[in-house]
């Protein structure tokens, strides 16, 4: 039996087609739901990814944020999907279109990046 988060995102047959069908015409928020659904019901982090990219690619602010955030976790199962570079582009994103957490967020990001540029400075 699912929890219920899982229960909450989880989608029937139809309904993920249709949503889908949305997401390959553009729909933000489809794309996003369907982000959604790949994490929290079939956990699966490519899928949710190729989902939660297309969604901030359409436009949809939550998911430029969450994708930047995403990028930069430094969590090693996330590891193949680290790119600093990639994180702040989305994260600048976010901020031009009036994300509230992500200006903080790029800043941190920014400060992350100047570190490691003077640890590659040192360390030859």
């Amino acid at each position: 039996m699912m929890g219920s988060t899982a229960m909450t995102y989880d989608l029937s047959e139809e309904k993920l087609m249709k949503l889908k069908y949305k997401s390959q015409h553009g729909d933000s928020e489809a794309s996003f739901r369907l982000y959604q659904y790949y994490c929290f019901t079939k956990n699966n982090i490519d899928k949710q990814l190729r989902f939660l990219e297309r969604s901030a690619s359409q436009g949809n602010v939550t998911a430029q944020f969450n994708y930047g955030v995403f990028l930069s976790d430094t969590n090693p199962t996330l590891s193949e999907y680290y790119n600093l570079n990639r994180a702040i582009y989305w994260m600048e994103f976010a901020v031009n279109n009036g994300n509230i957490d992500a200006k903080s967020k790029l800043q941190e990001l920014k400060k992350l990046k100047r570190m490691d540029r003077r640890k590659n400075k040192e360390n030859p």
